[in-house]
């Protein structure tokens, strides 16, 4: 386990990653972190993250004292098995035995939101950037959709949408209505090797998805 410096100063200040380095090849899913998760909610809705974007605790979102912004991290409570990913957006906790602090949507998701803390392990999947990746949409005369999930209860669809918004949030992913279940839908890629590419991402997360050549009408 990594030992961090906490940085100085209030939630929105810049925080230090110096001497932090992205894990070795083949260790971005390894456990990289462990110890106690708390979450933050009310208090800071509506105010400016350390990154400068408007905190939203309705979003899958999370404070870390070292972590680069816009890391992707696999949260898992280890006392229930419960994961969520989140993606760093702001500095903190400042408290010495907290290891990140998660939106209140986030805590939820682990089933840790009455207790307010819970021990857990964090996992990175991306390691920054300046900001997430998305899929440029290209013109051309081949079309392909991705498919990532199909759910009979609308808000199983609604979790894993806002998942994929995190990974991929210029992809245009929705919720449609076909054969009466809640399918998640990419926008219009140019060609089939664009739908490849997407697939690719998809497994990395361990997330599912095939190809469709056809789009669904919205309701």
């Amino acid at each position: 386990m990594l030992t961090f410096t906490a940085c100085a100063g209030g939630r929105t200040g810049a925080g230090s990653v110096a001497g932090l380095e992205p894990p070795a090849a083949g260790d971005g899913a390894g456990v990289f972190q462990t110890g106690v998760a708390s979450w933050y909610g009310d208090d800071f809705a509506g105010k400016a993250t350390a990154n400068g974007e408007i905190y939203d605790m309705h979003k899958l979102t999370a404070a870390h004292q070292n972590l680069p912004f816009h890391t992707l991290v696999e949260v898992e409570n280890l006392e229930n098995q419960k994961k969520v990913l989140v993606r760093i957006n702001d500095r903190g906790p400042f408290l010495k035995d907290r290891i990140i602090d998660l939106s209140l949507l986030a805590a939820q998701r682990l089933d840790m939101a009455d207790k307010g803390t819970a021990q857990v392990s964090l996992r990175v999947l991306r390691w920054g950037g300046a900001a997430p990746d998305g899929i440029a949409f290209l013109e051309g005369s081949r079309e392909c959709y991705v498919q990532a999930g199909a759910f009979s209860q609308k808000a199983n669809a609604e979790d894993a949408l806002l998942t994929l918004g995190e990974i991929f949030p210029e992809l245009g992913f929705r919720i449609a209505v076909e054969d009466n279940l809640f399918k998640i839908i990419s926008g219009r890629l140019s060609a089939a090797p664009d739908c490849r590419e997407v697939l690719a991402k998809l497994a990395a997360y361990h997330l599912p998805g095939f190809i469709r050549d056809t789009d669904i009408a919205p309701d």
